[in-house]
């Protein structure tokens, strides 16, 4: 009974659905929402708190675990794949690479603005349920994707699959961590990011071949499928956990911050047609409306967030540079991640070396593959050693791997080796960096502020990702020479340098306050 009762007051909160961060003694740290109202004050490192372990037994554990395994792969495989096929896309839906390249902006915009309502979906009518609807959303989007006329109604397609995913993904974390319980969610969580970072490796090996066989349209079907019968074993075996408190869902500051982001983004794209054609930006009515709508939208955002009684973001915790410039950095790290994800398959494997986009989904099979063989590492490392030295260490090989994209743009000589080295780079500065960012978001504030900090870790971090890929894209421009794509990939090693904010500066600060 006592037990039980346990179990009820630290009900599954909306954050907990990012992964387990562990702290610098390797111990799991839980999460859990403040209360929405009275606001807590700003809050301070605190030692990590003990849970109740579920009452399923190890058997479900694993099937479960098989269960939400179906839906990463249709997601995260279908990145790469798409990544792979913008150039095709483009050409069939009678678009430019950089608008197809849309179809992942508009997705990744949707999840950063829905993930965190998702979550508190889940903790107010339960996580089961969110899962099953996310995962229904997801697959009837991957099965409408094969009849899509047009590049806006695929677009539209993408980002409603985006919020749909917003639903799962936290949903299916939180029923994967009360499953595991307190002394198994490690062991649990770094499974999910090995199905995460290793769904790209194996849906691009099983579905790179079948894209110049079937085409773009026919591996949507394909996917569609498979999270078919992903959504058929939901059914039958997901069970139900506890719900959560029941807040409010901040929908006006998630308008607002997805408002203000999206106009961000189409002055991006706008700015080098401007520039090809020796227009001055400022004169420019419509980029000038753009701006001017997101500074507005952005300045509502902060004013309202102030003043939400359970607001998207907690702004007050931005006052602590232990907390902000890890934030910043791996929005960097993601920045130039991602970007160079979109731009090596399209520009460089097909456009510059002549590949097929089977082969060109094949050759990006060392990034995805790197990072998920390097995550495990990087986390045991950051728990014996601290979070400076794997962040120092995953900022250089990031740059190292712009500078190697760069030098391999040209295809003479070592140039498809140099694209391999990077490649590898790429996901192994992810795999080592990312684990000391969280671990210091999640030291630099109280326990029962967890759940709050990763939730706008995932938010910056989705800002990063989307901002990546529509700059480096439209840096590019539509037919990148040998010369554009060396000056993109040094513009993504510029941005990428930022990231050595945290372990210079906070990791600094973090030492001496302790």
């Amino acid at each position: 009974m006592r037990a039980q009762a346990r179990l009820t007051a630290r009900r599954p909160s909306v954050f907990t659905v990012v992964p387990q961060i562990l702290d610098a003694a390797g111990r799991p740290l839980a999460a859990s929402v403040a209360p929405a109202a009275p606001r807590p004050p700003l809050p301070s490192a605190a030692p990590p708190t003990a849970d109740v372990g579920p009452p399923q037994g190890t058997r479900y554990r694993w099937i479960l675990l098989v269960v939400i395994g179906f839906a990463v792969l249709g997601f995260g495989s279908l990145m790469t794949l798409v990544s792979a096929a913008l150039g095709s896309i483009a050409e069939d839906l009678d678009t430019s690479v950089p608008t197809a390249g849309w179809v992942m902006t508009g997705l990744m915009l949707a999840m950063a603005v829905s993930t965190p309502a998702g979550g508190k979906l889940g903790d107010i009518y339960g996580h089961r349920r969110m899962f099953m609807i996310g995962m229904i959303g997801m697959t009837a989007m991957m099965i409408v994707n094969y009849w899509v006329p047009d590049i806006g109604t695929f677009i539209a397609v993408r980002v409603v699959f985006g919020l749909c995913g917003g639903m799962l993904m936290p949903s299916g974390m939180a029923l994967l961590m009360h499953a595991f319980g307190p002394a198994e969610r490690a062991r649990a969580v770094g499974w999910f990011q090995f199905a995460m970072t290793g769904a790209p490796t194996i849906g691009v090996v099983a579905g790179g071949p079948m894209l110049n066989i079937f085409g773009w349209r026919g591996i949507f079907l394909l996917f569609g499928l498979i999270g078919l019968l992903g959504t058929v074993l939901a059914v039958l075996i997901v069970k139900p956990i506890p719900r959560g408190a029941r807040v409010s869902i901040d929908v006006l500051g998630a308008l607002l911050l997805g408002g203000g982001t999206l106009l961000v983004l189409w002055a991006i794209t706008r700015i080098p047609t401007l520039t090809r054609s020796g227009t001055s930006l400022l004169s420019d009515q419509t980029l000038m409306l753009m701006v001017g709508g997101a500074v507005v939208c952005f300045v509502l955002f902060v004013l309202w967030e102030r003043r939400a009684a359970s607001p998207l973001l907690d702004l007050r915790l931005f006052r602590r540079p232990s907390f902000t410039l890890p934030l910043v950095s791996a929005a960097c790290n993601q920045f130039a991640y991602m970007g160079a994800f979109i731009i090596v398959p399209t520009f460089l494997l097909q456009d510059g070396y002549g590949y097929s986009i089977g082969v060109a989904a094949l050759l990006m099979v060392p990034r995805p593959g790197a990072f998920a063989l390097a995550s495990p590492f990087g986390g045991t490392l950051v728990t014996k050693i601290g979070a400076r030295a794997p962040m120092l260490f995953g900022t250089s090989a990031m740059i190292g791997s712009m500078v190697a994209f760069a030098i391999g743009a040209d295809p003479a000589g070592w140039g498809l080796a140099l694209v391999m080295v990077g490649l590898v780079l790429s996901g192994v500065s992810a795999g080592f960096g990312s684990p000391a960012y969280q671990v210091l978001v999640a030291n630099s504030v109280d326990d029962k502020d967890l759940g709050v900090a990763n939730g706008m870790n995932q938010t910056v971090m989705w800002i990063g990702i989307i901002t990546g890929i529509q700059s480096m894209l439209a840096f590019a421009g539509d037919s990148p020479s040998i010369s554009r794509l060396q000056t993109t990939f040094l513009f993504g090693a510029v941005v990428a340098a930022f990231g050595y904010m945290a372990p210079l500066f906070a990791t600094r600060r973090a030492t001496r306050a302790g």
